[in-house]
């Protein structure tokens, strides 16, 4: 069960096994995430994007140059 303002994520440890750990949420990661997932919904149904002209998509641009500044 997640508190809130605490999710899991997975850590690579770069040598060994990596880890799930517990990390904060934050209202970047929030953003960023939030910015990904339109970008993502929006590549999966659209025709033009799945298949792989994303970079033509007069919608998928902006919603990844959102994505990119929210980083």
């Amino acid at each position: 069960m997640e508190e809130s303002g605490f999710t899991e994520r997975w850590l690579e440890t770069g040598s060994g096994p990596g880890a799930v750990v517990r990390a904060r949420v934050t209202q970047v990661n929030q953003a960023v995430q939030a910015a990904y997932r339109a970008w993502l919904d929006h590549a999966t149904s659209c025709p033009t994007c799945r298949e792989g002209s994303a970079r033509d998509c007069s919608v998928a641009r902006p919603l990844w140059d959102a994505y990119q500044a929210a980083q």
